[in-house]
């Protein structure tokens, strides 16, 4: 962990999984701030912050790789889901660690990525597999609302934020762009295209709301992912267009968020970076 205000490791990391964490989402339990991380070691674990160490007991129900965490409120308890290699979204009580009720997704494909949301008050997941369009499901019901259809190909990561009082969600596919989704409506709003977004993060900068995509240079004399630098671009949602410039960096890794206080962090294989937009 680290302090957001010095930018040093607080106390000794957290330790457990067998092998990559692939992702992390923060919550609250019974007040205390905790953390659920996935692996590629096929678990889910749960961390009490303040503590620095695992409660509970692990979420190991995935056959294989869980890919993507992401933290709601159902019922007014904090629950997650995960999105796993084996092709199955999953729905979690913190309190218990048991899942709740049947899979939310049952593809037979990858699930790659997974974000929530609270159109009207209603906790929704979207998830994005392999095979199929991005899914919205009724957290409540297991019920699907919808999808979302447009792009060519296999969408890399899904976030979400509010533009304009209304959910919505960020994705980026393989076919070279962004898009932009009323969650309420599962319309499209718009899309612009970019390097193929392979991590999408979203959130409130200086009360804005943003996107910020990661890809990969491109060079014309190299094959398309022979190349080690990563592209930062910030989206502005409300104008539609990109907004200050484009930061690049060696290694930028798959995670990245929009914080609370507006600033991005990216992790590396140099470290982790916060980054701030001027």
């Amino acid at each position: 962990m680290l302090d957001m205000a010095t930018g040093l490791p607080v106390g000794a990391p957290l330790t457990g999984h067998e092998d990559s964490v692939l992702g992390v989402a923060t919550t609250a339990l019974d007040g205390r701030p905790v953390a659920v991380t996935t692996s590629s070691d096929g678990t889910a674990r749960l961390w009490d912050l303040g503590a620095r160490e695992q409660i509970g007991q692990m979420l190991e129900l995935h056959r294989g790789p869980v890919n993507a965490v992401a933290a709601t409120v159902l019922n007014g308890r904090p629950v997650v889901v995960t999105a796993g290699d084996d092709g199955t979204a999953r729905l979690w009580d913190l309190a218990t660690c048991e899942q709740i009720g049947d899979d939310l997704v049952s593809a037979g494909s990858e699930v790659w990525a997974v974000a929530t949301a609270m159109p009207g008050g209603r906790p929704i997941a979207v998830t994005s597999e392999a095979e199929r369009p991005l899914q919205v499901i009724d957290l409540a019901t297991g019920r699907q609302l919808g999808e979302l259809t447009g792009h060519d190909g296999l969408v890399q990561d899904v976030a979400t934020t509010v533009l304009d009082g209304r959910p919505v969600a960020v994705t980026g596919g393989a076919d070279d762009t962004m898009r932009v989704w009323d969650l309420a409506t599962c319309e499209q709003l718009f899309s612009r295209p970019t390097a193929e977004p392979f991590a999408i993060s979203a959130g409130l900068v200086d009360g804005r709301p943003v996107a910020v995509t990661s890809a990969q240079y491109v060079l014309a004399d190299e094959p398309r992912y022979n190349n080690t630098d990563r592209i930062l671009q910030v989206w502005d949602l409300s104008g539609r267009e990109p907004a200050g410039q484009v930061v690049d960096g060696p290694w930028f890794s798959q995670a990245q968020t929009v914080t609370p206080q507006g600033r991005l962090l990216v992790s590396s294989y140099a470290g982790l970076a916060a980054l701030t937009h001027h």
